[in-house]
């Protein structure tokens, strides 16, 4: 595994998500066993759940494959919904998710998106479940270039440690104005379906004959080079889902080789950077 340090902070620029994760009654053994082997295997304790995620089951399932596991060396990552921002239930929230996961603490709570929350008010209650000591870092998820602007012009707003987005080899967007800010700013990028978000514009990368051809002379699958085209700058960590080890392994493959500059090019020939401000995409 490779680190960046940010704030102090050193993360996996790697990790492992838990979208629905342990919804599946007959697949959750399977499951289990990826995760674990994610953590053992591949030193991927980065954790990206949310209470949202098959309605707080992903945390449970979390906090049962995590269990043996020294806390100090995972850095988990939970996120509040708006609809429960918005009614003021972030202390509610986050001590529901603490209880599911099984743990004291939080290393990084978000926002999951901006919906109609008071940013000034979710900046002082993200600063009191910091000061109870209930998470460490608080962030935002599915922030726009513009709102992140808005939230930094709230007291205390300069404390966001993380901006979650969707970003990935053929979803750039967030390259031209987004990615820029928070680097300006000294907010981390954390980047979520970095193998896309359907397998039908999955395969539209994986499938391509260029894809394929640079993956195959850099020493890795079309996915491992799909997660090492987002992690090239070493500055944005990234998390995505499998529920199968082969898979998992799969993607791990030689992840953290060096793209070559002449092969990046060729990626941006077939996937250009975006060459105007287009709102970011979300799901």
């Amino acid at each position: 595994m490779q680190y960046l340090e940010h704030r102090g902070e050193r993360i996996p620029l790697v990790g492992i998500g838990t979208y629905r994760l342990g919804e599946d009654t007959k697949s959750r053994r399977q499951e289990m066993q990826t995760f674990r082997s994610a953590l053992l295997d591949h030193d991927m304790t980065l954790i990206d759940t949310a209470e949202m995620y098959a309605d707080g089951i992903s945390e449970l399932f979390v906090g049962e494959a995590a269990a043996g596991f020294e806390r100090s060396k995972l850095f988990i990552v939970d996120k509040i919904l708006p609809h429960n921002a918005m009614r003021g239930q972030y202390y509610d929230s986050c001590a529901r998710s603490l209880e599911r996961l099984g743990t004291d603490y939080i290393d990084l709570y978000l926002l999951h998106w901006r919906g109609g929350v008071d940013l000034q008010d979710m900046v002082s209650n993200m600063q009191m479940l910091v000061n109870k000591g209930m998470i460490r870092r608080w962030g935002v998820s599915n922030f726009d270039t513009s709102d992140m602007r808005e939230l930094f012009a709230c007291s205390g707003g300069s404390e966001c440690f993380c901006d979650q987005v969707l970003y990935n080899l053929a979803s750039r967007g967030p390259e031209f104005s987004l990615i820029p800010w928070c680097r300006q700013n000294g907010v981390l990028v954390m980047a979520y379906s970095p193998l896309c978000q359907s397998a039908y514009d999955r395969m539209a990368v994986t499938g391509d004959e260029r894809v394929a051809q640079i993956a195959s002379r850099q020493g890795k699958t079309c996915e491992s080079l799909m997660l090492s085209f987002v992690i090239r700058g070493r500055d944005i960590i990234t998390v995505f889902k499998t529920s199968s080890e082969q898979h998992l392994a799969h993607n791990m493959q030689n992840v953290f080789g060096a793209i070559s500059d002449e092969d990046l090019q060729a990626l941006s020939q077939r996937f250009p950077s975006p060459e105007r401000e287009t709102p970011l995409e979300k799901i």
